[in-house]
């Protein structure tokens, strides 16, 4: 075969092993050579959304060389100057989100070039329950830069994957089961052999033992300690409904096609049963564009119930996933207090600036999340329900999804846990990182602690509208890790910094990038602005120029991709256009079952938020005039005039700042020249 038809890539292994909430992890690449000419392949791949990649090392015949964290531009030019040379070198790249990118500089003829990459997870325990999932591909994403350079293959590709993952001989399992893989269970190892890499491995473990406080401590390289501090609070609160607000955000976009938007609709009509008498709410559903089901909010009632289960029993997948806009009007819309249901694959590109969004927005509301499909974009997900003070749920295909349903329910009844403290007692605290957004009973709720010595236990405070409720963890108690949790320490700063930018993403280069560097480097882990780099200095340099080879991936399972006539076939390529899949194309003649919307007063969202947009720079203008503090209110005001830059049109958009110009002066002046961007463009 010719270089344009033999892949490199041969196989990948995944080796776990579990401990209980930490785990550690390797990926296993192997790559070889078998065409006539010297190669330099690329290969997309995610790892765990809730991973931190803590080594790269590179294995060529007997030698091993061990990779390095830099910079992402001083690795690549590193790279390409190795090339030059005639040498070897092995680069890594966080791309967005949890999607990584592989470059195998200069493979020569026959050789064979084997990849580890070392991560350590850390997994929710809910209800006595692990699920662990390892993604395998990376499927087309809206608004993506990365994947929408991307191959998938037509037909099936040759390598194929490996899992193993060995659980502690300490962990009192119940129960262990894999619904999108066949597995075998044997001597506390489970193993999965030959698997497409074409959806998650997803792996539930019940534990026969009910879930408790525990805390683990860690040395630094400074000299002080980490604690990782997991509280579960068990408090006995007698449910009493309270009337509330409830809006359902349904993702029908072309890549919920199939059994995805079956499984969405079963979601959301499961969901409208929980609700009582008094309760209220509105559906959106959103593809290219949004639309509300009705205008204003909606009694909960079974006649009303029976409507809305007929309106989304007819809804069929199409378009784009647009999901920023629906998501805006899901928040900004129907007052300060409601519960924000999303149910989506989340496959989009822009997660960070959504999440960004609904930080800074969500207001006295929540926002939880339910991710729907066999390659879901968890991490995206995971940041949005986090910015939401929400809880993100995964559903796989064909999964009974009743009891995730109620534990959603469940975490909305224990809103009402607030003000959260630790009390550090007389330990000194250095730093503190709470991990969550928001406190659930019986979920745990984990804190970072750096802190010089050990001297005391630690508590957990929190109150409902009649009571204080404490939790401890003795400092006895605190369990010594042999992986290395000071890097995972170091990621959660990272994080820290990265909730921070989505916020005030127009607020970029105030050194946000140094320091994000800066703890990758210091700690040798991954993060969206360094690299791995790995170099092989050859005895015998490779001189001739490398013929580019992208690695195809697998289609994703249930969808059904369409090529382009305009894209190269010769290793199968086809683009990331979705096409609706056999099952729908079988009921897309059917007729909509009937229905009839109790408001079709149509309103224009766009119109509503420059609205809302206009009144805020009104009360700013009054917060200067009276010498208030304007800054936090001016700062949200350019973060949306930001947004709404990308999605109105220059007439639109231009009419609005002569309004603003006109109405609010002092704004307009602060704006114009307090931000450099925008002031070039008013």
């Amino acid at each position: 075969m010719t270089h344009f038809e033999q892949l490199s890539l041969k196989k990948i292994n995944v080796i776990g092993n579990v401990i209980g909430k930490f785990s550690s992890f390797c990926i296993q690449q192997e790559y070889r050579n078998d065409t006539d000419a010297v190669l330099e392949v690329t290969y997309t791949f995610p790892i765990s959304a809730t991973a931190t990649v803590t080594g790269f090392t590179a294995k060529i015949g007997e030698k091993i060389i061990k990779g390095r964290v830099e910079e992402k531009e001083k690795a690549q030019k590193e790279y390409e100057k190795a090339m030059a040379k005639g040498d070897s070198a092995y680069l890594m790249t966080n791309q967005e989100s949890n999607i990584f990118q592989m470059n195998i500089g200069k493979i020569a003829i026959g050789e064979t070039v084997e990849i580890q990459i070392d991560y350590i997870d850390i997994f929710d325990i809910v209800d006595s329950q692990i699920r662990m999932m390892i993604p395998t591909l990376v499927p087309p994403r809206y608004k993506s830069e990365t994947t929408d350079k991307l191959s998938y293959a037509n037909n099936e590709v040759e390598y194929r994957g490996n899992v193993t993952i060995h659980l502690d001989k300490d962990l009192k399992i119940e129960e262990v089961d894999s619904k999108t893989y066949s597995i075998i269970l044997e001597n506390n190892t489970i193993r999965a052999k030959g698997i497409k890499l074409d959806k998650d491995f997803v792996l539930d473990i019940k534990l026969a033992e009910e879930s408790f406080s525990k805390g683990y401590i860690h040395s630094l390289p400074n000299g002080n300690q980490v604690v990782y501090l997991s509280f579960f609070p068990d408090i006995d609160i007698p449910f009493t409904p309270t009337p509330k607000d409830y809006i359902f955000v349904m993702d029908i976009s072309g890549s919920m096609g199939g059994y995805k938007i079956e499984q969405n609709k079963e979601a959301v009509i499961k969901c409208l049963k929980q609700l009582h008498k008094g309760d209220r709410f509105n559906i959106i559903i959103f593809e290219s564009r949004y639309e509300m089901y009705s205008k204003e909010l909606i009694e909960f009632t079974p006649e009303n119930f029976e409507k809305v289960k007929q309106y989304v029993q007819s809804i069929q997948s199409r378009g784009g996933t647009e999901l920023f806009s629906a998501l805006r009007a899901a928040v900004e819309q129907f007052g300060d207090n409601k519960i924000i249901f999303l149910f989506t694959d989340g496959d989009v590109g822009n997660e960070q600036e959504i999440a960004g969004y609904v930080r800074q927005n969500i207001g006295k509301s929540a926002l939880f999340v339910f991710g729907i499909d066999t390659a879901v974009n968890k991490k995206g997900l995971l940041s949005i329900a986090d910015a939401g003070r929400g809880k993100a749920e995964f559903i796989v295909r064909d999964e009974q999804i009743k009891e995730i349903i109620v534990r959603q329910f469940a975490r909305v009844s224990s809103s009402n846990l607030f003000e959260i403290s630790i009390n550090h007692k007389t330990n000194k605290i250095i730093d503190k990182i709470e991990k969550q957004n928001a406190l659930f009973n019986h979920e745990f709720y984990d804190v970072l602690l750096e802190i010089d010595t050990l001297a005391d236990d630690f508590e957990l405070l929190c109150k409902t509208d009649t009571q204080t409720y404490s939790f401890s963890i003795q400092k006895e108690s605190l369990e010594k890790l042999e992986l290395p949790l000071h890097k995972v320490y170091a990621s959660e700063q990272i994080k820290r910094v990265e909730k921070y930018i989505e916020a005030r993403y127009y607020d970029q280069n105030k050194g946000y990038k140094e320091q994000i560097v800066e703890i990758a480097v210091a700690y040798q882990i991954d993060s969206k602005y360094t690299a791995f780099i790995a170099v092989n200095e050859r005895d015998e340099k490779l001189h001739d120029i490398p013929v580019l080879q992208d690695t195809v991936l697998d289609s994703p399972s249930g969808w059904t991709m369409r090529a382009d006539s305009s894209r190269n076939y010769s290793m199968g390529k086809v683009c990331c256009c979705l096409e609706p899949s056999v099952e729908y194309q079988k009921k897309k003649n059917r007729k909509r079952a009937p229905y009839t919307r109790i408001e079709t007063t149509p309103i224009n969202p766009g119109k509503v938020a420059l609205d809302n947009l206009l009144q805020k720079t009104k009360t700013c203008e009054e917060m200067i005039i009276n010498k208030e503090n304007y800054q936090t209110l001016l700062e949200s005001i350019i973060r949306e005039l930001l947004l709404h830059y990308d999605s109105l049109s220059d007439k639109e958009f231009k009419q609005f700042i002569e309004k603003m110009k006109k109405e609010t002066p002092n704004v307009y002046s602060l704006i114009k020249t307090t931000n450099p961007w925008i002031g070039l463009k008013i």
